[in-house]
């Protein structure tokens, strides 16, 4: 890819990024309910537009490198969790529904593949973008003072090195959804 070509797909990831930022803030002023699905509609149609190719592949070897990534990560979280009193119940079918096709997978096309992609799906790009999706949760914090909000960095962290060795979404969206329903699940 040309240098030329690379800042032009660069530009257009952050234009996209600032239309969803904002539309973010927007959604936490004048709360309305089709926010809640202009948004993730949003994060899959602007990647589309922009001409970047999103790989959601079923890959049984990157199947298995996010189910390994979830286990090795959220799995001594939930029980340390439990050990200091927590309970895990798990959500409800529907919870779990739109954590999986509202959340998890436009969040994943939009941040992993096509922005890591864009800025660079090496090291800088993982900072970067797990920079921008933490900014991203900037409105929870502020809105609701809620500071694990910002801690959304490190979850994208790992997304993002996932990604950049499979290329792929998919285990992306595995370790995405099952993070958030553990951390729903917690009470």
């Amino acid at each position: 890819m040309t240098a030329w070509v690379q800042n032009k797909m660069v530009g257009k990831a952050i234009l996209a990024y600032i239309v969803i930022f904002i539309l973010n803030f927007v959604s936490f002023i004048a709360p309305q309910r089709f926010f809640d699905y202009l948004i993730p509609l949003l994060l899959v149609i602007l990647p589309l537009f922009a001409g970047v190719r999103i790989n959601f592949s079923l890959s049984g070897k990157d199947f298995l490198a996010g189910l390994i990534v979830s286990l090795a990560i959220l799995l001594p979280y939930g029980l340390s969790q439990i050990y200091f009193g927590r309970i895990f119940v798990m959500p409800a079918i529907a919870i779990a529904a739109f954590q999986l096709l509202v959340i998890s997978i436009p969040e994943e096309i939009f941040f992993r593949g096509f922005l890591q992609e864009s800025i660079g799906n090496n090291k800088t790009g993982i900072l970067i973008t797990s920079l921008l999706f933490s900014l991203a949760h900037l409105p929870v914090f502020l809105f609701y003072n809620d500071i694990y909000a910002l801690l959304t960095f490190f979850p994208s962290i790992v997304n993002g090195f996932l990604y950049m060795k499979t290329s792929n979404i998919m285990p992306c969206v595995m370790f995405h959804f099952l993070s958030n329903i553990l951390w729903i699940g917690l009470r």
